[in-house]
Formats: structure tokens, sequence, C-alpha cells
């Protein structure tokens, strides 16, 4: 009789240990919920019910509260909608890129940039021309050309300390991945970056110059969400996207290698060293100085951002009402540094490779382009289509450099000091 009692809480443990890793994604979830159950059955089966009932709310208590946050985030990964990098990223934006057969992974407690006392970046803080607090002027190198803000050198810490998830980010709503830290100081250099995404009316003059055929038009389409999934349309371009577009509004459908011959043709257009933004010079300049998830805040409006209708909302956040296709460059508020769109909209293309993590990244503020897990590039910013959560300033997303979708688009970036 003892064995089969030992028996019957061995299987119980087992069956509950194979939940428990089920609900938790992790073994430390499954150790607890075999013990508890051990436990539990023991009591039981000797007749002792109130040290089980005991046990069993203690139990589930703690197996909530230590768990939690990675209950929260697999629901979010069932739950989300394609581009949702970081929180539950990884499993969607796989499906996205599944469906174009390339395959893809996607992959706060910061401090505010500060300019060096004494440094030649330091004096380039004041506005002069309402380009936003962090930048001294906007430029235009030629009739063609982008605007570009001027934006401050400074520190930062980017990326997210994964070690305070449970008492900071993850309490606000939001869950990433270890590709989000660790987080370390950058030092970044005084550039200029565009106000807004390119434009379709500015990539229409680059082609119209050049002859230039994007890799949808030559190789088959471009990536779409149509009747809630993603799936390659092979009539999709940057001029027809499958959703009403003019000239103000960002350019989509453009591989990584299109924004390369865009801001090739641009710098011997200007003279100027145009260029993709790092991912370091990315966040920093959406960060603006902000300390928080998005750069005014930790919460999320459809007055403040374009993103997906139906996704699942973040903590404190309000479901979008748009979610139709993109909007134009100019609209919602611009950051402190000048920047429209840094948060939602397209997906923009950055200089870097893939790296599961920031272990080894350059603390320069330069483009991170060595020792590439494969040859992938990274996004950032979040877009029209996507979970809010992907919109956070620390999210990642990464793809192969002829990757296009409709809602993915660039900025571009370039030194202040002309090439030698």
């Amino acid at each position: 009789m003892a064995q089969l009692k030992w028996l019957a809480i061995g299987l119980l443990s087992l069956c509950c240990g194979y939940f428990g890793h089920k609900l938790t994604g992790n073994w430390n979830g499954a150790a607890v919920g075999a013990v508890a159950v051990a436990v539990v059955a023991h009591f039981l089966l000797s007749g002792q019910w109130v040290p089980a009932v005991g046990t069993l709310i203690l139990g589930v208590y703690l197996f909530f509260n230590t768990f939690g946050d990675g209950l929260e985030s697999a629901e979010r990964k069932r739950t989300s909608t394609p581009l949702a990098s970081s929180a539950g990223g990884g499993e969607s934006l796989g499906a996205l890129a599944g469906a174009a057969g390339k395959g893809a992974e996607a992959i706060d407690g910061v401090k505010a940039p500060q300019a060096e006392p004494g440094s030649k970046d330091a004096g380039a803080a004041k506005s002069e021309t309402g380009a936003g607090a962090g930048s001294s002027s906007v430029l235009k190198d030629c009739q063609k050309c982008p605007e570009l803000a001027v934006v401050a050198g400074g520190k930062f810490v980017m990326g997210r300390n994964l070690d305070q998830t449970k008492a900071g980010v993850a309490a606000k709503g939001f869950s990433g991945d270890d590709s989000e830290g660790p987080a370390h100081t950058v030092t970044v250099r005084s550039f200029a970056v565009g106000r807004f995404a390119v434009t379709r009316g500015q990539f229409a003059a680059f082609v119209g110059a050049t002859g230039y055929q994007t890799d949808a038009e030559r190789h088959g389409g471009c990536l779409a969400w149509v009747k809630d999934q993603w799936e390659n349309q092979a009539t999709y371009h940057w001029r027809s996207a499958g959703f009403a577009q003019t000239d103000e509004h960002p350019v989509v459908c453009v591989s990584w290698d299109d924004a390369q011959a865009y801001v090739q043709w641009l710098g011997k257009l200007s003279g100027q060293s145009y260029r993709l933004p790092s991912e370091a010079e990315r966040e920093y300049s959406a960060r603006a100085g902000s300390t928080t998830a998005f750069w005014w805040g930790d919460n999320l409006t459809p007055d403040q951002a374009n993103y997906e209708a139906r996704s699942t909302p973040v903590k404190g956040s309000a479901a979008s009402a748009r979610g139709a296709g993109t909007v134009p460059v100019n609209q919602f508020a611009a950051n402190p540094f000048g920047l429209y769109n840094v948060h939602g909209n397209v997906w923009e293309w950055v200089q870097d490779c893939r790296h599961d993590t920031y272990v080894g990244a350059p603390v320069d503020g330069s483009a991170w382009t060595t020792r590439c897990t494969d040859n992938r590039r990274v996004l950032r910013g979040g877009g029209w289509a996507g979970d809010p959560a992907g919109l956070r300033v620390t999210s990642r997303g990464w793809f192969t450099p002829d990757f296009r979708f409709h809602a993915g688009g660039f900025r571009v970036a370039r030194n202040l000091t002309k090439p030698k």
C-alpha cells in the first residue's frame, strides 16, 4: 500500500512538473510545481487535510508570484500580432519571416544622455530652428535630400537591465528577452539623422534619377499583412504596397539592400557621408534624453503613434484605432531631438548586423558589423502592423538584407564632417 501511495505521488509530481514547465517556460517552474504537488498529495493520502490545504494555498501563491511575469509573457506571445519585437517578438517575427521563406528572429532603468562637459558636443545642444531641445539645427544638403536634425553627442545607457525585469519593466507590462541586454554605457558623437523616415516621394526621386529597381520589383513582391496573416504579395512594391499612400508617407517594401543603394546615391548627390544610423544612434536619438519605454513615458495611446489596432495593449495603454497602413511621416509630435515617428509607423533598418545580445558591443556608438551571428540586419522602432510592445525604445528585430515587407522602411544619417 505504501508503494502505491508513493507511486501515485510520483506520477502526480511528474504530471504537474510537466504543466509547470509548459506554463512558465522554464525548469524552475517545473520543479516548484512538482514539489508542491508531491507535498500536498502526501498530506492528503495521510489524511492530514489542514496541512494539505495550507500547502496548496501557499504553493499557488508562490508559483504565480514568482512566475507571473513569465505567464504574462507567454500569453502575449500567444496573442501578439507579427512584428511584436521583444514582447513576444521572437515567435511572431519568426512566423512573419517563415511566411516569406527567409527565416528571422526578434529579438528599461537607463540614464539620460549627457554631453561631456567641455567637449565639442557639449555646445551643440542649443536649438536654433525648433528641431528639438537636443539638436542645434536642421540641415538639408540638397533639394532632393531629406531634412536632418543635428543631434548633440553624449553618454547614455543602451538596452535593458535584464535583472530588473520583475521590479521594473515587466511591472509596467513590457516583457522583453535577452537580446535587449545587457544594458551598457555608450558614448555617441554628434551626428545628423533624418527628422522623418525617408518618404515615398524622396525614394521616387532616387528611382527617377537612377532607374533603380527594388528587391520587391525584381524578386517577387513584398510580404504583407493580409486577412490577419503575413503573405507574400507578388504585385506589391514601394509604388503600390496594398494601402493608400501619398508622397508624404514613408516608403515601404524596401529591403536593407535598397536602403544602402539610396544612401549611396544620396552621398554622391550631396557630397556628404550619408549612411544608415547605427543601432546605438537610433536608440540614443529615439530616447532623446528619456529613460522610459517611449520618449514621452511608459504609456502608449493612438494619438502618439501608429500601431496595430487589434494587438494586445500594454498595461496603461490604449488599443489603436488605426492599423490599416502608414500615416504621413510628420504625423504626431516630434521628440525633443526633433525626430518624428521614432515609435511606430514603420520599422526602420539600421546598419548593424544581428547579435543575440549586447555582450561585446561597441561603446562608441558605431555600427556593430563584426562577429555577426549571421548576415541578418537590425530594424528598430516598431510598425503600423505591430504589437504596441514592439514600439518600445529597446525593442529589436532582424531580417536578411533582401527582406522587404509593407511595414518596413528606413531613415538616413550622416557624419558631421565631409568624407576625405
